[in-house]
């Protein structure tokens, strides 16, 4: 065998192990029955109507657990919320493969479990490899979904929420009727719901923990509106205004202050009217802005990232996934030192330049492609 021969072999056999590296670094899969698993062990505690609803409860949810637990492991980091915003529960349900049951205790409507949920290898992988491209087009589609979350108190009364006897709530439930662009919604206000929010915790919920409710209801919003009512000398209504989404957290107060000729309800309705135009409007001015980031004419580019790690190429490929104007990275070839790939991208080729310097990523531009590092 000559040397250029010896080239060759060597040469494959690098592109070998570095494909096995990334593949045991990013997919620690168990082959099981000729198909690719990845498992994952989360621990659920619900509480329910009795134990068959809280042991369903539990089961659903911690589908949702393990996925999400998964991602952050697996997928480029920051990209969690956005293939997650992508899926509903059937969805996740439809990529499981098995759910065992390591430990578990039932006492009466509680169920409290360690479970091992098992997820197909490659359904994972490619909901991955889809994070850049579509979780644009997820964002572009569902910004301004708004879950309406009803919290409602009158003069020193206790607080409700989910209960039937909640005026607030049952008001919203009317006026969301009204809206015909269906997005407005009003929680179903059952144990499911109230496992992630309550009277109790109302002030003090994140994003993280409400997102089995914005996966159960596809949306990418919830507002939180805790409204206190005074009834003398006056009928005034304030109203605290949370909006929580990925990465925003809004807050203010608004105060309506009731007509002579308002009833309780008339001036809930009135209130619950203006919010929705408020959202709408904030809908549309978000929708605009959105177009404005990710417009421009589409175009392609031939990159080449000079690596010297499997973690370099990850790193890097995260940054250029994250640029506001880049719509999909599309890779062509992994070799030991390189990576060739397409960025599908937005706008003119100037202002991709300026975003890759911006994140100090060596840039060499060629007339028929680019050459990046971080190394």
């Amino acid at each position: 065998m000559n040397n250029e021969d010896c080239g060759l072999v060597q040469g494959e056999v690098l592109m070998k192990i570095l494909y096995l590296l990334i593949i045991l670094l990013l997919f620690p899969l168990q082959l099981w029955a000729g198909e690719a698993i990845v498992n994952s062990q989360v621990e659920v505690d619900v509480v329910g109507k009795d134990a068959d609803d809280a042991r369903s409860q539990a089961m659903a949810r911690a589908e949702i657990s393990a996925l999400t637990d998964l991602l952050n492991k697996l997928s480029p980091t920051g990209t969690t919320a956005d293939i997650i915003a992508t899926m509903d529960a059937r969805k996740i349900s439809k990529m499981v493969k098995t759910t065992e049951v390591l430990d578990e205790k039932i006492t009466g409507n509680r169920y409290h479990a360690q479970l091992m949920v098992s997820f197909d290898g490659d359904e994972l992988s490619e909901l991955i490899n889809k994070v850049g491209a579509h979780a644009s087009e997820e964002k572009a589609r569902m910004v301004g979904s708004f879950l309406i979350v009803p919290a409602f108190t009158q003069d020193d009364s206790k607080p409700l929420l989910w209960e039937e006897t909640n005026p607030w709530r049952m008001i919203w439930k009317n006026v969301a009727l009204e809206v015909t662009s269906g997005d407005i919604i009003v929680p179903y206000g059952d144990g499911s719901d109230g496992q992630s929010i309550d009277a109790k915790n109302i002030d003090t919920v994140n994003y993280a923990s409400l997102v089995a409710m914005t996966i159960r209801y596809g949306v990418s919003d919830i507002v939180i509106l805790n409204a206190k009512l005074v009834s003398k000398p006056d009928l005034v209504l304030s109203v605290t205004k949370r909006r929580i989404a990925r990465g925003k957290n809004e807050i203010n107060i608004i105060t309506y202050r009731a007509d002579p000729q308002e009833t309780r309800d008339v001036l809930l309705a009135r209130a619950a009217r203006d919010i929705i135009s408020g959202l709408q409007h904030k809908k549309s001015d978000e929708l605009s802005e959105l177009q404005s980031v990710r417009g421009g004419d589409r175009a392609k580019l031939m990159v080449l990232a000079s690596i010297s790690t499997p973690d370099s190429w990850t790193k890097l490929r995260e940054t250029l996934s994250g640029l506001p104007m880049i719509d999909k990275v599309e890779v062509i070839a992994v070799s030991a030192r390189q990576v060739d790939m397409v960025l599908h991208y937005r706008g003119d080729a100037a202002a991709l330049a300026r975003a890759i310097n911006a994140q100090h990523i060596r840039l060499v531009q060629n007339t028929d492609y680019w050459v990046v590092s971080r190394d």
